[in-house]
């Protein structure tokens, strides 16, 4: 029964879109107004997370809402449960998002990290925040060759200055695994495992709805991480 209601679930969360590839082993809509076990929302002070009854992310209601307070000033994160990844290779983490911005001069970071233990948190994918991000659905691919577990804890977080951030709406968690093909390779990956050229953008609202941006080369930052190349499907919006 409980198979057959992941099942579903998958296939309600994820149409009409991509075909993902590979097993569902994490799948979460928010759909109760508590965080089902395993979860947790940890960080700083002046920030809260809470299941907000509106669907700005795109998914169903209900969904994660992170409201910063204008003093906040630091690294807040939304941590799963822990993912059995044990025979696979590699993963396609999905993720549905908005993040509310006012005019004002962003310092913000929002990523994805794993975690063996639940506290020593290792970035895998960030991007700079420069606006507002318009409804969208992520899809991030990993190998997961140097990663130093394969039963971690994911988390996406927020790092930096909450000062013109009104709100970052969060639903639609879903993690596919797979194993490699026979060759034993995916694509080039960079020092965390993200694959540029298999993730990509779905932007799910306003003029450019059901445009995909895709991650078609890497660019590294001064801390090595993997960044959106160009159409980040952003625009800023002023009060």
């Amino acid at each position: 029964m409980k198979h057959r209601l992941l099942t579903f679930l998958v296939i309600l969360l994820t149409s009409p879109l991509f075909a993902q590839q590979g097993d569902v082993v994490l799948c979460e809509g928010f759909f109760n107004p508590w965080l089902e076990e395993g979860w947790d929302a940890k960080g700083d002070d002046w920030v809260v997370w809470y299941i907000s009854n509106t669907t700005y992310a795109g998914g169903k209601a209900r969904e994660m809402q992170m409201y910063p307070d204008f003093n906040f000033h630091g690294t807040t994160r939304l941590v799963t449960p822990i993912v059995e990844l044990g025979k696979y290779d590699f993963i396609n983490f999905q993720f549905n998002h908005c993040l509310e911005a006012t005019q004002g001069e962003l310092d913000v970071q929002i990523g994805i990290g794993i975690s063996e233990n639940g506290e020593d948190w290792e970035s895998i994918w960030e991007d700079t925040v420069t606006g507002s991000i318009a409804q969208s659905q992520y899809m991030l691919t990993f190998d997961m060759e140097e990663w130093p577990t394969k039963e971690p804890q994911f988390c996406l977080y927020f790092t930096g200055n909450g000062a013109y951030v009104t709100s970052w709406y969060v639903d639609n968690v879903i993690v596919f695994a797979a194993k490699k093909n026979k060759y034993g390779k995916i694509d080039d990956v960079d020092e965390s495992g993200f694959v540029a050229s298999r993730s990509h953008i779905l932007n799910l609202k306003g003029p450019t709805a059901g445009t995909v941006t895709k991650f078609s080369t890497m660019r590294k930052s001064n801390n090595k991480f993997s960044k959106i190349v160009e159409g980040r499907g952003r625009r800023n919006r002023r009060r």
